[in-house]
């Protein structure tokens, strides 16, 4: 059957070896110490330069491999450290190893960066001794750089891309040299047949998978599967599939095929009654055990949540402390955001009981946090999910800090964050007024919490009270405080780039609170700041005192103009509730309304136009325009309240030097 394929050119022979030469001179240049002949168990020494590459400028920098091993992809982390300006990253070739692809990656405030050479790659094939490739190292050069199979790694190559022909070229040598192998990749032959010969690629697949099927006796299960499969989604044959499917559930009673069909009776499944009794009727045939394929280990965590959110609704809480200690970290994690986290919010639980099963809940997490149950595919290395679960974890960590703090047990608060890395305890306004009052409460200096709030610019009003009452208690003079506060936030702050943008704005229409329209003048060469706000949400009116303070700082500046506008509300009498709050808080801002749209409904007219450009109709939203541009524009509110102001200054006085 395989001598029915197409016969590749010398020409792509060429190109696929010219391909190889040019990768390996290439990543000489910012990794060095690829051996030419890596074999499987041995370990060898890199040396990665970031100079004159994305991660140039990046701090801390970490790799990973990805790894065909035994015709399985898996992901290894490597081993790195820093020796001055570069990192030697040592790295074991895992036993049955035929290819390899190093990838370096390092954490920015603009995201994750990553480096794979000019997406030319860093790439290498394993050998069982010299001139023996290990068997999957031609499928694994086949697939790993055409776009039409390399959609699980991460997004390895941006544009670069092999073609169908040199593609088949490399997997005709697989099964040339390891045709006992092929079951374990047939599947990937056929897709190469169906993007080669799409013309004729109905009866060219259906006689390839008659013939393949006749020697399928005493192969796995997910050998039966990939047949299924493509029997029923490719060649679209359901007649064939519906007979496989026999097969399957007479030879696997309690295989993949029939645990995913359990499943999914459940998940649609509303009565709770019924679902639950499904539940137990799916644990019950199907056991979690190594045997579950990694692709199906979902199905037990959805359960797990599931469960606990139905004891949790019930107020089943014993049952939740039962099940708790057969919690991984991931179903602890999500079932404490989902839950615990959600009810001390909406204050739908008191608070005294919600602490009966966090407590419990976050001391298993710290037990757990290594477990690598954030791990799924190679969406993750093993240490990038390890980094995942103790940022969760620290995440978790507040909310218990919160919980604390409303049941006025001041020395748990201060217990929970000494478990916070530093940086952690100092992210938000909020929370820094938390750490302060409790350790007013033991009488315990509180300067170096100010002074740290203040260096990372997340001080409350409060707390900005608090350090300069400390400040003149010094005998220092008041007028010399703003310095010495900028001062602070200095000392940790790296010089931030503004994120300018240049869109065309869309016209705004808006009614005063006495009922006129106006149409808002956004070319006219002022800077307009204009924030998007609703009574009903929660973050808008927290950030107010903060846009309070922005206002006041510009209310002589002739060349800026703030608006607030209020937008996307639906009950009645949500003019006079706006006005009405903000009397009542003593703010000093001019509020405008939304128009209702055509048709009636919410007051969204001229936001709705903004929401369309940004993807979200999200807010609290800031727009910044200037010459009837955008050129600024940032969602939700952080919470704390000098990070807002001195954002929206510094996008000011940027646009005022252009």
């Amino acid at each position: 059957m395989f001598n029915k394929l197409i016969n590749i050119k010398v020409l792509v022979l060429v190109f696929c070896a010219l391909t190889l030469q040019v990768k390996s001179q290439e990543v000489k240049s910012r990794l060095r110490g690829m051996v030419d002949i890596p074999i499987p168990g041995a370990t060898f020494s890199m040396t990665y330069d970031p100079k004159g590459g994305p991660l140039e400028n990046v701090k801390n920098i970490n790799g990973y491999a990805y790894v065909f091993n035994d015709y399985r992809w898996e992901i290894e982390d490597l081993k790195m450290k820093k020796n001055g300006a570069v990192y030697s990253a040592d790295f074991t070739v895992p036993k049955n190893c035929a290819f390899m692809a190093f990838k370096f990656y390092g954490n920015t405030e603009n995201g994750l960066v990553t480096d794979t050479n000019q997406d030319t790659g860093y790439m290498l094939v394993a050998f069982k001794e010299p001139k023996v490739k290990m068997p999957g190292a031609d499928l694994a050069w086949a697939t790993f750089r055409n776009k039409d199979f390399n959609g699980q790694f991460g997004g390895y190559f941006k544009d670069f891309s092999i073609d169908g022909d040199a593609t088949e070229y490399w997997l005709k040598k697989e099964v040339a040299s390891n045709g006992n192998r092929f079951p374990e990749f047939f599947d990937t032959y056929f897709q190469v047949l169906k993007v080669q010969k799409p013309e004729k690629f109905q009866e060219l697949g259906t006689r390839f998978l008659g013939d393949f099927t006749k020697n399928m006796k005493g192969m796995p299960e997910e050998v039966y599967l990939k047949v299924y499969q493509i029997y029923l989604n490719d060649l679209k044959n359901k007649t064939k599939a519906d007979s496989l499917e026999n097969v399957i559930v007479k030879q696997f009673p309690k295989g993949a095929f029939l645990r995913q069909k359990a499943y999914q009776k459940i998940m649609p499944t509303a009565d709770a009654a019924e679902r639950n009794k499904l539940i137990a009727q799916f644990l019950a045939d199907f056991p979690y055990s190594s045997e579950v394929p990694s692709s199906q280990k979902y199905f037990y965590n959805n359960i797990v949540k599931l469960q606990f959110t139905n004891y949790f609704e019930n107020k089943d809480y014993k049952s939740i402390l039962a099940m708790i200690p057969t919690m991984n970290f991931a179903n602890l994690n999500d079932a404490y955001h989902q839950n615990i986290s959600k009810a001390l919010y909406l204050k739908t639980v008191d608070a005294a009981t919600i602490e009966t099963m966090a407590v419990p809940m976050i001391k298993l997490m710290q037990e757990k946090v290594n477990d690598m149950s954030y791990m799924s595919g190679l969406y993750w290395s093993p240490n990038q999910a390890t980094e995942n679960a103790k940022n969760q974890l620290n995440n978790e960590l507040v909310i218990q800090i919160r919980m604390y703090d409303m049941l006025k047990k001041c020395k748990e608060v201060l217990e929970t964050f000494e478990l916070l890395p530093f940086e952690k305890r100092y992210e938000k306004a909020s929370i820094n007024d938390i750490h302060i009052k409790a350790l007013e409460s033991f009488n315990k200096p509180i300067i170096e919490v100010l002074k740290n709030a203040a260096r990372a610019n997340t001080l409350s009003e409060g707390a900005t009270a608090k350090l300069k009452e400390l400040y003149l208690k010094e005998g220092k003079k008041e007028a010399d405080f703003p310095a010495y506060l900028e001062q602070l936030k200095k000392e940790n702050k790296t010089e931030e780039k503004i994120a300018l943008i240049d869109i065309a704005a869309p016209p705004i229409k808006v009614q005063s609170a006495d009922g006129k329209t106006k149409d808002l003048v956004l070319n006219s060469g002022k800077i307009i700041v204009i924030d998007f706000w609703a009574t009903w949400c929660g973050p808008c009116k927290k950030a107010f005192p903060a846009m309070q303070q922005l206002v006041n700082n510009f209310k002589d500046d002739k060349q800026v103009e703030i608006y607030f506008i209020s937008t996307q509300e639906t009950k009645e009498g949500y003019k006079k509730e706006a006005l009405a709050y903000l009397k009542e808080k003593g703010l000093k801002i001019n509020t405008y309304f939304d128009l209702v749209k055509k048709g009636g409904g919410t007051n969204n007219a001229s936001f709705g136009q903004y929401a369309k450009i940004f993807n979200s109709s999200g807010i609290p939203r800031k727009v910044v325009i200037k010459d009837g541009k955008i050129r600024f524009t940032s969602e939700g509110y952080s919470g704390n309240p000098g990070q807002l102001v001195d954002e929206l200054t510094n996008v000011i006085n940027t646009l005022k030097n252009e």
